[in-house]
């Protein structure tokens, strides 16, 4: 502050370099010089106002007694004792509403004469006919009354004469404090933003080294012993099912064509024409149910009876349909279909088995909770990123903002001034 000091001591001439954290003191300054003298002014005339109010109040008091001697038609004679009533309160409650400040520095001064003036508003001018009433009963009090009122009216005149014709000045004074908590708000926002970033940046660089040991880690693993034994015993897994599930197709080809003789055999039982033992009914089922099944009982003895079905029946299927069947059936009850069903059974005790050894391997687990940290780390590192972006784009929408501020503030402070003026705004 010493170089107000050093302006103050100079009659108080407004600088033309101001810092912007002393802006409030650059305007004080100001309107010390602007208004040079207002405070003298105001404290005479508020004496004044304040002696012309207690005036008035007595005038009103003596219109509020007065009688009248003049000799009126008795109908105005009535209505104007009527409107004296309601005008002696109207003006009373307006001398109540002027109430002097005791500062005298321009805002005050400038709100107290707009108050005032607004207060003011003399209220003969509701009714010409009423106020004709009183005046002409009641002349001379209410001419000492328009005295006081037009006696009050050019004080508060008066009161504002030092800031006559600084109306734009005024203006750009009222604007300024705005003006500056916009200009604080955006540097505040920036600052803000700024350490959102940092912020930001030093988790990213965390997730990144999270994600870079993750990924060591999952490089280890892959390299261990265990994890080859692991996908050696996958791999094999998945060979054995390929196996096994080649092998129940060529059983389900094997079987295929008895279908439709089995299904007319079926068909016939339904319906009545040939009734099936149970035993019969069971084989025949069973085989077009799922002939993988069969396998596990004795299929051999199941092909058989139906073989005896339909030899023991000769109605039961047409000569070219029974001679297929039945070729179909030798053909099966030669095939070695012990030796399917021992290899399925082989298949499925190593894929058992194999299935157990992995169960007992926690590896995979392991891995997989890697590779989900991996993919979650990841995740987080795009929002991050993201944020990061935002932030920096808010920066940049603040500092245009930022600017335009700091140039509506010079712009204002220079209209005050009526001179350049340089504000360091990074003081």
């Amino acid at each position: 502050m010493k170089w107000l000091s050093r302006i103050l001591s100079k009659e108080e001439e407004i600088p033309s370099i101001v810092a912007f954290d002393e802006i409030d003191a650059w305007l004080e300054l100001v309107s010390k010089s602007l208004f040079r003298g207002m405070n003298a002014n105001a404290d005479q005339l508020y004496d004044e106002i304040k002696d012309t109010r207690e005036r008035l109040k007595q005038n009103i008091s003596e219109l509020q007694d007065a009688e009248s001697n003049e000799e009126v038609p008795d109908s105005i004679a009535k209505i104007g004792l009527l409107s004296r009533k309601k005008m002696v309160k109207d003006l009373y409650s307006m001398t109540e509403k002027i109430v002097v400040p005791t500062q005298t520095d321009y805002k005050t001064v400038l709100s107290f004469r707009r108050v005032t003036m607004s207060n003011l508003e003399f209220p003969f001018g509701k009714s010409e006919r009423k106020v004709y009433c009183v005046r002409s009963l009641f002349p001379d009090e209410i001419k000492e009354i328009i005295a006081d009122l037009t006696r009050l009216l050019k004080l508060l005149d008066q009161l504002i004469a030092p800031v006559s014709g600084k109306e734009s000045q005024i203006m750009r004074l009222e604007q300024v404090p705005a003006i500056v908590r916009d200009v604080k708000e955006r540097k505040s926002g920036i600052e803000e933003e700024k350490e959102n970033i940092c912020n930001q940046e030093e988790e990213r660089s965390a997730l990144e080294k999270r994600i870079e040991t993750e990924r060591e880690r999952l490089r280890m693993i892959e390299e261990g012993e265990e994890w080859i034994l692991f996908k050696e015993l996958d791999n094999e897994l998945s060979s054995l099912g390929e196996e096994l599930n080649a092998l129940e197709s060529s059983v389900h080809r094997l079987f295929s064509p008895l279908n439709k003789a089995l299904n007319l055999l079926k068909k016939q039982d339904e319906t009545g024409r040939h009734t099936l033992t149970p035993d019969e009914r069971r084989a025949v089922s069973s085989i077009l149910s799922s002939p993988i099944r069969s396998l596990e009982e004795d299929i051999n003895e199941r092909l058989l009876a139906i073989k005896n079905i339909i030899e023991g029946d000769p109605a039961i299927l047409k000569d070219r349909k029974r001679d297929t069947a039945l070729k179909w059936i030798d053909q099966l009850l030669n095939a070695d279909l012990a030796l399917i069903k021992g290899k399925r059974e082989r298949l499925q005790a190593r894929i058992a088995a194999i299935k157990v050894a992995l169960s007992d391997l926690p590896i995979l687990k392991d891995k997989e909770g890697i590779e989900q940290s991996v993919v979650s780390a990841k995740g987080q590192l795009t929002q991050l990123q993201e944020g990061i972006a935002r932030s920096k784009r808010h920066i940049v929408s603040l500092d245009e903002e930022l600017t335009e501020k700091e140039r509506l503030l010079v712009e204002a402070l220079e209209e005050i001034a009526g001179k350049e003026i340089d504000v360091a705004f990074d003081l």
